[in-house]
Order: structure tokens, then sequence, then C-alpha cells
């Protein structure tokens, strides 16, 4: 045995720290499933963002390489088409750019700390908008300092999901983006007047509808609700609702 005091005591200082550190670790039930759903959530969301990039800019880019094979067949022979070819490609590349950057958008949360809450959404309305060309209207009334950092990115990332879903779906032409707090709590709600959708046939499709259950798990993880409203032709409408401490007994 080391009756060294120096080394003693740096053991004892080590234990300590391990014990406070394995203190640190220790998490109640609760507290280990709400984070056993967020890793699932961070995993469906990674799961979503893999799947719209396969469908879209990978397979844009595995067209573009076509297109542009097929421009170098034709252009000694049949100049015209070439340069027909050549308009299409580039349009197909400036919308998946577009693409690119909405996907970029949904992966930059420090956009609040810059911007803070209702700058980081109208942010993602000005990019809506410029890919889009829809008329994009932002009411963004309530404080967001009764919010707590979850909540706030709850509240960014349901807003990024509704207006991409606007993006890739609706077929919009006029949308609104409204925030307000009364009695009973904190509300974001995102409309439109597009083409709208059947909720009996995305709720048979299950997990395989992304945005809908991306949003929906975000809005479980902080104890908010969240409604869906939509019809066939008669636009959608998206609401989440934070219930205020009092409320929630915080």
């Amino acid at each position: 045995m080391n009756d060294d005091p120096y080394t003693r005591t740096s053991m004892d200082a080590a234990r300590a720290h391990t014990e406070d550190r394995d203190t640190d670790l220790a998490v109640s039930p609760e507290g280990a499933d709400v984070q056993a759903r967020i890793v699932q959530a961070q995993e469906a969301e990674r799961l979503r963002l893999a799947q719209e990039i396969h469908d879209g800019p990978a397979q844009a880019l595995s067209n573009a390489i076509f297109q542009v094979e097929y421009i170098e067949r034709v252009v000694e022979t049949d100049l015209p088409l070439a340069r027909t070819e050549l308009r299409y490609l580039r349009d197909l590349l400036r919308r998946e750019l577009g693409d690119v950057r909405s996907f970029i958008s949904q992966l930059r949360p420090p956009v609040l700390d810059e911007l803070g809450l209702d700058g980081a959404i109208q942010d993602t309305i000005d990019l809506i908008r410029s890919i889009t060309g829809a008329t994009i209207t932002a009411e963004l009334t309530a404080p967001d300092g009764t919010l707590s950092d979850a909540e706030r990115t709850v509240v960014l990332r349901v807003a990024q999901e509704a207006l991409q879903n606007v993006r890739k779906h609706a077929q919009a032409k006029t949308v609104s983006v409204t925030t307000w707090e009364d009695d009973g709590g904190w509300v974001l709600e995102v409309g439109d007047d597009g083409r709208g959708f059947d909720l009996g046939d995305a709720a048979a499709r299950g997990r395989r509808n992304f945005g809908l259950q991306f949003m929906r798990e975000r809005a479980e993880l902080i104890g908010a609700r969240l409604d869906v409203r939509s019809r066939p032709g008669d636009g959608t409408v998206v609401r989440l609702a934070i219930p205020t401490r009092a409320q929630t007994g915080t």
C-alpha cells in the first residue's frame, strides 16, 4: 500500500470525482424515458432527411449526369436541341439547389441564437417564399421569453416542416404563419390555401408519412399538442399548442 500523502490525496480526489460523475449520470425513470424519446426522434429525423435527400437531390444529380451525357451526344449534330437540354438542366439544378438550401436550414438550429425565434421563423419564410413564389404573411405576436430552449427549438422545427410541406405538396398561392399567446398557452399556426390532403389516408401510411410523424414526435417531446386540419382541395392548417407552465404544473 502506498503511504505517500500526495498519492493518497490524488486517489481520494479521483474517487470523489468518479462518485460525483456517477451521481450526475443517475437518471430517474422519467428522465430516462424522455432521453429515449429524444434519441428516437433524432433517429427518425435522420431517417426522414436521408430519405428526402435520396428521393430529391441525389436522384436529381443522377438525372443530371444522364442529361449531360445526352447533351454530349447531340451537341455536334443538333445544336438547338443541345441548347434546349442545357436550359432544362440549368432549371433542374436551380430547383435542387433550393432543396439543398432547405435541408441545410433544417440542420442548423444555431439560427435561434443568432436571430431569435421570430427571426428564425422569418428566415425560413423568406427561403420558402424565394423557392415557391407564394405569398407568405407572418403575424408573430407571441413572446418567446415564456418558452424554454427546447420549446423554441420545437416551434422552429414544426414551422420549418409545415412550410416544407407547403413547398413540396400544397401548391399553395397564399400561406399564413401566426403565433399568439393566451390563457390556453403558446400557439403556432401555419395555414395555406393549397390542394390539401385526406387525413385518413395520411394516418393509414403511418410512419411512412415522415413530415406529420416528425411534427407529432417533436410536439410530444415537450408535452405540446399538434393538430392538423386538411381536406382535398381545401388547404391545410397545422397548429402547435404549448400549454402554459400553470397548466402543466411546472
